[in-house]
């Protein structure tokens, strides 16, 4: 009974470069592809906004403070899914233990995401000259399932390698109110805007448009190129990050893998828009629920490549105009309306969360190992866990997220 693993992988990596060979591949990046496939078929039935991800929804705060004039810009942007930095405390050695690392806490991982970050170069519309700058990123609202990625790997002479360290997961009810973003504040005064602020998803491409970067060390591109990373997250890396080296640019990969705008070029914004585009394309793309508008206009900024179109309409959010447009064809315009629906879209989403799900992978190396998953089912008193690998299914008494790669909370409404 049931469809064994191995059918649904192959049905839903169909004709994807990577999932649908047997190289070993990355269970976060696996969800992120079963997302959206998911949300291509749903789309291709009805344009009804009620799919089965918007589970996933939230939106994050974004805060930028310039440090010269001290004046701030909030943006809200959707999100599906938190990527957790993992904090890496050696141990002393021991010859009678294995472990390599001080365990560390939720509460400490959850500290450094939402930490303040500090940009150098940024060009400050209101001083009008490069300065320093901070920001940081909250939870604007919080989602029904939150699905959170540990980043459990590090360079190391230019080859990923696998964190071991011990993440304590209480298994009791948790609450992410320290975390939630209060927008902005009495006394603190707004940035001025400009054209390419005015909309949440050119809220990133001005910060990054405002860096004065130097040119990258092509060198440090070819190496993390050679590792598996698109051509555009590699460029993006060594210049955010000075041309420090493959180490930082591959730490600043892993930290903006969520980014919306992770893929698209930067220079797409401010290029001419291409006098036609394919009709059958924006027919194809249009069927799904988007506003023909949007559509066109994504197409442009992806070059004409529906793919990359495609993963834009998904993620970025849509401006105003553009959703006043959609909902007069009676059409959803971006993820973050989807999760307006259930009030996921809102600071008074509830924010006290369960674990009810993880992913661990068994295996010293990122090139290889296997996949194990943990479900909660029940509630209260009467909650048990089961361990699911490949085909096998058991009881578990004593689950471990301690090492735990991806982990799924649910909200208690």
């Amino acid at each position: 009974p049931g469809i064994p693993p191995a059918t649904f992988k192959a049905a839903v990596a169909k004709d994807h470069y990577e999932f649908s060979t047997m190289r070993q591949q990355d269970a976060f990046d696996f969800l992120l592809h079963l997302e959206k496939q998911v949300d291509v078929a749903e789309r291709s039935i009805t344009a009804d906004s009620a799919t089965p991800t918007k589970v996933f929804d939230f939106t994050t705060e974004e805060r930028l403070q310039c440090l010269t004039c001290l004046k701030v810009r909030y943006a809200v942007q959707p999100a599906r899914s938190v990527s957790l930095p993992v904090i890496k405390r050696p141990l002393a050695v021991d010859e009678g233990s294995s472990a390599q690392f001080e365990p560390v806490t939720l509460a400490e991982c959850l500290d450094l995401m939402t930490a303040e970050e500090p940009i150098e170069g940024y060009q400050c519309p209101s001083c009008e000259r490069p300065t320093a700058a901070i920001k940081s990123t909250r939870f604007a609202s919080f989602p029904k399932v939150l699905a959170v990625q540990a980043r459990r790997f590090e360079l190391v002479n230019w080859v990923p390698e696998k964190l071991d360290v011990p993440v304590q997961v209480p298994l009791s009810p948790i609450s992410l109110e320290p975390y939630r973003g209060q927008g902005i504040q009495e006394g603190e005064v707004p940035l001025p805007e400009s054209p390419a602020d005015e909309s949440a998803s050119g809220f990133a491409a001005a910060i990054n448009a405002r860096i004065m970067a130097p040119a990258v060390d092509e060198e440090v591109v070819a190496q993390l190129e050679s590792m598996g990373f698109p051509r555009v997250r590699c460029v993006k890396a060594v210049a955010s990050t000075g041309n420090c080296g493959a180490e930082a640019a591959m730490s600043w990969i892993f930290e903006h893998m969520d980014d919306p705008d992770i893929d698209v070029e930067p220079l797409a914004a401010s290029a001419p828009p291409a006098a036609d585009v394919n009709q059958d394309a924006v027919d194809q793309l249009a069927a799904m629920g988007f506003a023909r508008a949007r559509v066109e206009r994504e197409l442009r900024a992806a070059g004409g490549d529906a793919e990359r179109a495609l993963d834009r309409l998904l993620s970025i959010p849509d401006d105003d105009a553009e959703a006043s447009s959609a909902q007069d064809e009676q059409q959803p315009s971006s993820s973050a309306d989807r999760a307006m629906d259930d009030g996921s879209n809102t600071n008074s989403s509830p924010s006290l969360f369960e674990l009810t799900g993880f992913v661990s992978h068994k295996g010293s190396s990122v090139h290889c190992g296997h996949y194990i998953a943990h479900v909660r089912h029940g509630a209260e008193a009467d909650t048990k866990w089961f361990l699911f690998n490949d085909s096998k299914a058991a009881a578990q008494d004593d689950p471990r997220p301690e090492q735990a790669y991806v982990y799924f909370f649910t909200r208690s409404d």
